[in-house]
C-alpha cells in the first residue's frame, strides 16, 4: 500500500513537471544583443498589451505622420511605410499631392506636439486618442490649433522590419464640436 502511495505521488509530481515545462516553453524568450556581441535572454511576461510600447510606437509614428516641412513629408512617409496600412498611407500621400504646390509656395510646415495619449480600446485593433497642439507655420506666420486624433492600431507579428509589431490602420481627426475641451 505504501508503494502505491509513492507511485501516485511520483505520477502527480511528473504531471506537474510536464505542465510547468509546457507553460514555460509557450512564451518566446526575448533575445537582446549587446554592443559587444554578447547574447542575453530576458524573461518575458505573458503576451498581453504592453501599453508603454504601444505609446512609444504612437509617438514615433505621429512624429513622422503629423509633423512635416514642405520638403520632408515624402521621405518621412517612406521611413514609416512599414508601420502604415494602405488607408493612412494613401490618405497622407493624396493630401500632400493635392496641396504640394501651395505647401511649397507658402513654405508651410506643421509640427504636432503631443500632450496626452489615451488607449480607449484595449483589444486588437486598439484605439488610441492623441491630444495635442498642431502648430502650422506659413510665410513667417504661426497658427496654433488644439487637435485630437483617434488612431486605430492593429497588433501584428513583430518582424525584423517592424519590431514594434504594430500597424496603424486608420487615423481620424476628432470633431471638436462633440464636447471636446479646447
Amino acid at each position: 500500500q505504501i508503494l502505491m502511495y509513492v507511485a501516485l505521488i511520483s505520477i502527480m509530481l511528473n504531471l506537474a513537471l510536464v505542465l510547468g515545462l509546457t507553460r514555460a516553453n509557450q512564451k518566446p524568450p526575448l533575445v537582446v544583443y549587446a554592443q559587444d556581441g554578447q547574447v542575453s535572454v530576458l524573461k518575458t511576461k505573458n503576451l498581453q498589451l504592453d501599453e508603454t510600447l504601444l505609446k512609444d510606437f504612437i509617438k514615433f509614428v505621429a512624429s513622422q505622420y503629423l509633423s512635416f516641412t514642405s520638403d520632408s513629408l515624402p521621405k518621412q512617409i517612406e521611413d514609416i511605410k512599414l508601420y502604415l496600412s494602405s488607408k493612412p498611407m494613401d490618405a497622407i500621400l493624396y493630401s500632400f499631392k493635392e496641396n504640394q504646390t501651395l505647401i511649397k509656395k507658402q513654405n508651410i510646415s506643421q509640427q504636432f506636439v503631443i500632450e496626452d495619449i489615451a488607449i480607449t480600446k484595449k483589444t486588437n485593433p486598439f484605439w488610441i486618442e492623441l491630444q495635442g497642439v498642431r502648430n502650422i507655420h506659413a510665410n513667417g506666420n504661426e497658427k496654433r490649433v488644439p487637435m485630437t486624433y483617434v488612431l486605430e492600431v492593429k497588433k501584428v507579428k513583430p518582424t525584423e522590419s517592424n519590431p514594434y509589431g504594430f500597424l496603424m490602420t486608420d487615423i481620424i481627426e476628432k470633431d471638436k464640436s462633440k464636447g471636446q475641451k479646447v
